[in-house]
């Protein structure tokens, strides 16, 4: 993770005008659908990069803790941030820099983050999002597959192994887009699957 985090951090200005250029609508579709008559309480956005679906939610009314551990990305975000939106250096698997490390959160977002965790990484992952996630709490991961970056190493996803790791910490999975949904950023080689993970 110590490499990607490192470029993330080098290339900061291009990666946030990259993630700026999209809207979190056209991206989280689903979310929309899921959070509708939902009422916004604590979402807790992982890797949250340039801040746009932390800001988004944020709009919506919810309280959003925001955690990015590149550090001039985390800075950059920062700056375009919503006043609802608390910022916080941290990192799976184990998430520790949270500022209310024994809250709970109702909606938790992982947008393009679980093929940058090492899969011996990823057991530790959901054990400690299994612990954030409240009673009725869910978990939204997006599943990217795709070609690997040698500059940001990216470990290969598949819905099966997500759906085992859930179970181990009593966690249903549910895929959201059993038909993959095309990338945002119009790359070809890039498909997109998410999946919803619930209390049993």
């Amino acid at each position: 993770m110590k490499t990607t985090i490192n470029h993330y951090s080098a290339n900061a200005e291009h990666y946030y005008s990259l993630y700026q250029s999209i809207s979190a609508d056209s991206v989280h579709g689903y979310l929309e659908q899921a959070l509708a008559n939902t009422q916004p309480t604590t979402a807790l956005d992982v890797g949250a990069g340039s801040g746009r679906d932390a800001n988004w939610l944020a709009a919506k009314g919810w309280q959003v803790t925001a955690t990015e551990p590149a550090e001039a990305l985390l800075k950059l975000a920062k700056q375009h941030s919503k006043e609802k939106v608390i910022w916080c250096n941290a990192a799976l698997p184990v998430l520790a820099n949270l500022p209310t490390p024994h809250q709970h959160f109702d909606l938790i977002l992982l947008s393009a983050v679980w093929m940058h965790l090492p899969i011996d990484d990823r057991p530790t992952a959901i054990k400690r999002l299994a612990e954030l996630l409240s009673t009725n709490g869910r978990i939204y991961i997006s599943l990217r597959f795709g070609p690997s970056d040698p500059e940001r190493p990216m470990y290969p996803v598949n819905y099966e192994e997500l759906q085992a790791l859930a179970a181990e910490n009593g966690l249903t999975a549910r895929n959201l887009n059993p038909v993959p949904s095309k990338d945002g950023l119009k790359r070809n080689d890039v498909e997109w699957v998410t999946v919803e993970l619930v209390r049993e």
